[in-house]
């Protein structure tokens, strides 16, 4: 996609990086965040993702966070970006917020830290109203790319 490469910069004062997991029999790995109020979308189901640190790419950050809260050691290349969004985050921080697809995962080799792995077709994912505007714009991006 030919979106802007949002990420720190004069707008932007934090980044975060986002990973949808897609299985082997195309069916979407997402996240069900712990119902926490201190959290980004509490209860709600998003891709594998977090905050980015210092210096830290888009790709980087998304490694990292994935590594943190799956256990799955991926590579930059293995990521296929999908989008960059600009929004401001429930404290009020202008944010950018890359997210990428990770194909051919197995669910249970998963190790979960945070949240609990939800796994979804993606008629499943269009009609659960637990997910956050930006996880369901792109679930149906995947299954459009899918399809093709």
């Amino acid at each position: 996609m030919n979106k802007p490469d949002y990420w720190f910069d004069d707008d932007h004062t934090h980044a975060a990086a986002a990973v949808f997991l897609l299985t082997k029999d195309h069916r979407l790995v997402l996240q069900l965040r712990d119902d926490k109020p201190d959290i980004h979308y509490p209860g709600m189901i998003t891709a594998f993702g977090g905050g980015a640190e210092p210096g830290e790419t888009p790709a980087e950050c998304a490694l990292r966070e994935l590594a943190e809260e799956t256990g799955i050691q991926a590579q930059a290349e293995d990521l296929l970006r999908l989008d960059a969004v600009s929004k401001v985050d429930f404290r009020g921080h202008p944010t950018a917020s890359v997210f990428f697809l990770l194909r051919d995962i197995d669910p249970e080799a998963l190790v979960i830290t945070e949240g609990t792995a939800i796994v979804l077709s993606f008629a499943e994912a269009a009609a659960d109203p637990r997910l956050t505007d930006n996880c369901r714009r792109l679930s149906a991006l995947i299954a459009a790319m899918l399809r093709q």
